[in-house]
């Protein structure tokens, strides 16, 4: 009788000690989670906007990523100090590393064509600024920049031309676009605000502006 209450105690013992550690007797102590820095990898992407290089993109779990061209390779990480991303770009040929330089607004990596790399920058969500640089002979070089209307992303065409729509004052359009939402814009506490289309030829850096216009919301 003595031996079974004591059994009894031992059990109670350990049912007390189970439910104040959340643990049941038998079950091994949890080791914390180790942190395992994976590749990802998507062949044959596109990264950036239309007409944008297709590449092989590959990234790890700390959200770093590279994207190789063939003829370059561009590595891309978070910035932990400043806005934007750490941009190198690398010529597989030779090994040469060609940092992009940093941007107080902070830049992001929008893709490639050819040997022209696009950098987005800003902080306001409805006008960006878009950096154009051109790698020539080992050397980075900066060719143009522009504000640009995020609300229909830029493209590259088939000749090589940046198409994108840049903001305008309404009283320099030659015409007014139809803009149907606007009354539910400025319901929301938008303004409307206008862009007009743009066509940089990055080969022959030219610029041409049309008489096309569009509508978007505003802050």
């Amino acid at each position: 009788m003595k031996i079974r209450i004591a059994a009894g105690m031992t059990l109670l013992a350990l049912l007390v000690w189970a439910c104040q550690s959340g643990k049941t007797p038998d079950k091994k102590s949890d080791k914390p989670a180790i942190e395992v820095t994976f590749p990802y990898e998507k062949a044959d992407s596109l990264f950036g906007f239309e007409g944008c290089d297709k590449g092989l993109y590959r990234a790890d779990s700390a959200g770093a990523f590279e994207i190789y061209y063939g003829v370059y390779r561009v590595q891309v990480k978070g910035n932990p100090d400043a806005p934007g991303q750490e941009i190198v770009a690398i010529i597989d040929s030779t090994g040469q590393r060609l940092p992009f330089p940093p941007v107080e607004e902070g830049g992001y990596f929008q893709g490639k064509w050819r040997n022209f790399f696009f950098v987005d920058l800003g902080t306001a969500p409805d006008v960006r600024k878009l950096n154009v640089y051109k790698e020539e002979k080992g050397i980075l070089y900066q060719v143009y920049q522009t504000e640009y209307l995020p609300h229909e992303a830029p493209l590259v065409s088939a000749t090589g031309s940046l198409w994108y729509y840049s903001p305008i004052e309404e009283a320099d359009m030659q015409e007014k676009p139809n803009c149907p939402d606007a009354e539910q814009w400025r319901k929301d506490g938008l303004r409307v605000g206008y862009g007009q289309r743009r066509l940089f030829d990055l080969q022959q850096r030219m610029l041409v502006r049309k008489s096309e216009y569009t509508c978007v919301p505003r802050q």
